[in-house]
């Protein structure tokens, strides 16, 4: 049996260096490579408006449209797309398709994985999670490139969904997309809140309509977490910063499509968007093989490990709930690898950035009879902290019930920020 290479993978040992400046457009603005965004220009002029806007104007702007009961849902959207559809699945919120489209000369097919409001809202419970990991997998194994529609409130929340393992549904859809071999564009065509959002939010290049909001915790449940400074939901909304414009400046999503659902004369971007996406990050990644001749290694590494597995890995691979490729056929190649290594890359870049808002400024006037809490902003450790407004957080209070190792001197205003 071959011996695995002791030294330590070169990947590993870079990757926290080339996730603090990754991008696939380096030193080019997105719209300048994917056919149908909007233009940097044009994202500012709203993002000056939106500014502007007192708290109900804001809310009129950005969460209103994508409440409407009228807004049309992934199936409708695929309609308007008219390019051919085959191998339709369809189980109430849950819409899967095989999509033909033009690359060029060449008629592709790619993986359509979507929420549909048009039923129950989006909202999906464990046995739609579970599904969706399936056909990521199946999908992965035919080499086809897999699209995400977001469109839901959240996942479902109720005694059923968690006692049929909710939780352990939406990890496995995680891991599973973030595991696949083939390029992913996730598109943010409406809601993309919380636990029902994020996983389809796990791809090489995420997207989002005009009018579409993301956040990992929906306003009003944000609201409830703050409730004690009688915060409503609204100005919730407007702090954390939901729309498309604003998430785009955060750092936390690649680009705005110049498309809203429902508008038949800009349906043309959105195919745009998914032909042309997909394409950049197949050259992404073609040109980040010859820039990183290490991801051979690595590949070699994985290579050898699959063709003389321990007894160990061969123990983990018997138990894993990921589809594993067991023919040499169906093994990914160097590329598979690399779609993978950049995917972690952008979201480790991703979870990274830092919002330029004055959080001090805004809670100063919103809490203004609280004087510790400024004095708390204000430090350089917990001002680190609340400036990230899309990570979670934790409350000194709870961990000194929980380790007895922390004891504050005053209570928490909150044990998690808005990333729930």
């Amino acid at each position: 049996m071959a011996q695995e290479s002791t030294s330590v993978d070169e990947l590993y040992l870079n990757a926290e260096d080339l996730a603090q400046d990754f991008s696939l457009f380096p030193q080019k603005q997105p719209d300048t490579v994917i056919k149908g965004l909007l233009s940097e220009k044009q994202i500012e002029v709203k993002l000056e408006q939106l500014r502007n806007m007192e708290v109900d104007a804001y809310i009129a702007a950005t969460v209103a449209p994508t409440e409407e009961s009228t807004r049309p849902g992934a199936r409708a959207i695929v309609d308007a797309l008219n390019v051919p559809v085959s191998n339709v699945i369809e189980m109430g919120p849950f819409y899967c398709a095989e999509l033909s489209m033009q690359f060029g000369d060449a008629v592709r097919k790619i993986g359509l994985i979507a929420q549909d409001r048009a039923h129950a809202t989006g909202v999906w419970g464990p046995e739609h999670h579970e599904i969706a990991a399936r056909m990521a997998a199946d999908f992965a194994i035919r080499s086809m490139p897999i699209v995400t529609f977001m469109d839901t409130p959240g996942a479902d929340p109720y005694e059923e969904a968690n006692a049929n393992n909710q939780a352990h549904s939406i990890s496995r859809l995680i891991a599973e997309l973030c595991n696949v071999d083939v390029p992913t564009l996730g598109i943010i065509v409406g809601q993309g809140y919380s636990g029902g959002a994020i996983p389809l939010a796990a791809s090489n290049l995420l997207l989002c309509a005009r009018t579409g909001v993301f956040n990992t915790i929906h306003p009003k449940a944000l609201a409830n977490l703050v409730r004690r400074y009688n915060l409503s939901w609204q100005e919730c909304a407007k702090f954390v910063g939901v729309s498309s414009y604003e998430l785009y400046r955060q750092g936390n999503i690649d680009g705005v499509i110049d498309y809203d659902p429902g508008e038949a004369e800009n349906i043309g971007n959105l195919r745009d968007v998914i032909v042309s996406g997909i394409q950049s990050i197949e050259d992404s990644m073609r040109q980040f093989v010859v820039d990183h001749p290490e991801i051979i290694d690595h590949y070699k590494r994985n290579l050898n490990r699959y063709l003389n597995p321990t007894e160990y890995l061969s123990a983990l691979n018997a138990s894993t709930t990921l589809k594993l490729r067991t023919s040499p056929t169906a093994y990914p190649n160097v590329f598979g690898s690399a779609y993978r290594y950049m995917r972690y890359l952008g979201l480790r870049n991703a979870s990274r950035a830092q919002r330029p808002l004055n959080t001090v400024v805004w809670l100063k006037w919103r809490f203004r009879q609280v004087s510790w809490l400024r004095e708390f902003i204000l430090s350089d450790a917990q001002g680190f902290w609340v400036g990230c407004r899309i990570r979670i957080k934790f409350s000194m209070k709870m961990c000194s019930v929980r380790l007895g190792k922390i004891t504050p001197t005053k209570k928490l205003p909150w044990a998690m920020n808005a990333a729930g």
